[in-house]
């Protein structure tokens, strides 16, 4: 391996993802050729396990797993058809599963890091209208997240989660919610509340809410 570190970002082709990644060279990984997580279909495991290994192969390891990748459906649970409703677990918590198993012998040998990408207010398990879906996801994203945390700690591997809430890409409900800050985080934001929990050395298990006191 290089002097710099390796990470695997899916969903790294737009929005906050596309960022983290090219910006992960000011934390002392490598400056990145990226591989497209769109090229992959994460949602198999051959797929999600093929990328982690071409990725071994290409760089000599991996340091950092940000599971970015998911889609979102905004309708009513009722209309979801069942094809629907395997979409949204499948991109959102399958994939995650698939590939941070196939990166976790890796991530133990370079004492690395994961971080998955989840939504705001799961923990109060309050979904909002037409989200339920994405949310029963992503709530279940954070149950691995801890889970896996707990698990991996004696192998030196810290599992967290970032948890946006509307951010200034969004495309979702145009109505402001009620927030204090009055305002939709920016992605640099995003990125240095990301950066945070990648760098810490002592936290893990948790879930950082990125979301202007929405909730509160």
């Amino acid at each position: 391996m290089t002097g710099t570190k390796v990470a695997i970002v899916s969903g790294n082709n737009v929005g906050l993802g596309r960022l983290i990644t090219e910006r992960l060279p000011e934390i002392g990984y490598q400056k990145p050729e990226i591989i497209r997580s769109k090229d992959y279909d994460l949602k198999n495991p051959d797929s999600a396990m093929r990328l982690v290994k071409e990725t071994v192969e290409r760089f000599g390891g991996i340091d950092l797993l940000v599971n970015n990748v998911g889609n979102y459906i905004n309708k009513p649970i009722s209309e979801f058809s069942f094809g629907e409703w395997d979409e949204m677990i499948a991109s959102n918590l399958n994939s995650a599963f698939y590939l941070s198993q196939a990166a976790l012998p890796y991530l133990r040998e370079s004492k690395g890091r994961i971080l998955n990408i989840g939504f705001a207010s799961m923990e109060r398990l309050d979904p909002g209208v037409n989200v339920t879906a994405y949310q029963a996801a992503k709530t279940g994203l954070l149950v691995m997240t801890r889970g896996m945390a707990k698990e991996e700690a004696n192998n030196g591997v810290l599992i967290n989660m970032l948890s946006p809430g509307y951010m200034e890409n969004t495309v979702m409900d145009p109505v402001m919610p009620k927030m204090p800050l009055n305002r939709f985080a920016t992605l640099d934001e995003a990125v240095s509340a990301a950066f945070f929990l990648i760098q810490s050395n002592y936290i893990t298990g948790q879930n950082l809410e990125l979301a202007g006191g929405w909730g509160l």
